[in-house]
């Protein structure tokens, strides 16, 4: 069996790639970051075109041309062009969405099957419900492309399976008309090698947010609800890029929440392992990577149904409704009042997170493979 992965960025591509790679299945990855596969990978093994991504940022310095989503027009359709060039033969064409629509048919020369990745809820879904919130708050902020979004549609169209990260994602798929047997949920994985629990050292309930710190990831409910609890010894904490729309109302905030700015990746077990919960009451994701990561450092969760956690509500922390700032009021009160609970659920969460590896993800993606190649061989 031989894949070639197209990805314009990182995502979790990388660690497919490197599972595949060990089992013998990698015939290339091509990708946007060089600096990621470089080290990784035999230099037959990678191919890098950056100037897609260089470009994009260029048009998003500006800022109308940000607002529109001509970033991700722009990237997302060069990379596709570009790549399609660099397709080899290949049993499987794995590629992230919205970097597809060229590169489908010189992979379909091949024979290749077409296997579309998808990391968030369905395109209709997701514009919707991000340009209703966008309006509510009077924040101008970067959406999708028009073009990219149906874009996005056609792929879906095209292709022979489209894998998803949770139900969450599943059911806006099949809510938007995609049939069912075309999509198979796989949920993602971590690193045990770089997230595990570690000591906390004082005593302060610490809330911690890991992510883009903007509209999509609930944050404004988020702030409501932390300004009416008003806890003795408690702490917000924001770990990453704030979003120049939330900047107002980080300010009207700034007594009361301690922002850390971006930490780096191999970093962050250290801000897991100070927190005492971990909060991400997003509006839409797929299944936000930092919820397994908190998960696998020992913190119960608190986060939406439109998270696409692998959490248990009520065993491994609460799962939400969106948009509801009583809501997690009310349970970060909870988690405060009940210190003994919050640590069984941060004990809870941390063993039922281990079973999520990348191992696992990507035993699940070969066997879409097979499926697809009519083989039921056992595999590494």
């Amino acid at each position: 069996m031989n894949v070639v992965i197209s990805v314009g960025g990182r995502f979790h591509a990388i660690e497919l790639a490197e599972q595949l790679d060990r089992r013998g299945y990698l015939e290339r990855i091509i990708t946007t970051k060089s600096w990621y596969v470089r080290e990784r990978f035999s230099a037959r093994r990678w191919r890098a075109i950056p100037v897609p991504e260089y470009l994009g940022e260029l048009v998003r310095r500006i800022p109308i041309l940000r607002h529109a989503g001509y970033y991700s027009w722009l990237k997302d359709n060069l990379f596709d062009v570009l790549a399609r060039r660099y397709i080899p033969p290949c049993d499987i064409f794995h590629v992230w969405g919205n970097y597809a629509l060229a590169s489908i048919p010189h992979a379909r020369k091949h024979g290749a099957h077409i296997v579309l990745e998808r990391g968030s809820s369905h395109p209709y879904y997701q514009d919707a419900i991000l340009r209703e919130e966008f309006e509510r708050f009077g924040v101008e902020i970067e959406r999708a492309h028009p073009q990219i979004i149906e874009k996005g549609l056609k792929e879906i169209e095209l292709v022979d399976r489209v894998i998803i990260p949770s139900e969450f994602v599943y059911r806006s798929f099949v809510a938007n008309g995609v049939p069912e047997e075309k999509l198979r949920v796989i949920p993602y994985g971590f690193n045990p090698d770089h997230f595990r629990r570690g000591e906390k050292t004082d005593d302060v309930f610490r809330v911690l947010f890991v992510g883009n710190i903007g509209i999509q990831k609930g944050v404004h409910y988020l702030l409501d609800a932390w300004e009416r609890l008003a806890l003795p010894n408690a702490e917000l904490v924001f770990v990453g890029k704030v979003e120049d729309g939330m900047r107002p109302l980080l300010e009207k905030h700034a007594a009361r929440i301690t922002l850390r700015g971006h930490v780096r990746h191999e970093d962050l077990h250290r801000a897991y392992a100070q927190a005492s919960v971990f909060v991400l009451p997003s509006l839409q994701e797929g299944s936000a990577l930092v919820t397994y990561e908190a998960m696998a450092c020992g913190l119960p969760l608190l986060v939406s149904e439109n998270t696409g956690s692998v959490a248990r509500d009520g065993e491994h922390g609460f799962v939400i409704p969106i948009r509801s700032a009583d809501a997690i009021a009310e349970k970060l009160q909870w988690l405060f009042e009940h210190p003994e609970e919050l640590k069984a659920m941060g004990v809870g969460a941390h063993a039922h997170v281990q079973q999520f590896t990348w191992d696992r993800y990507a035993r699940s993606v070969i066997e879409v493979y097979r499926e697809l190649l009519g083989t039921g061989e056992l595999y590494a």
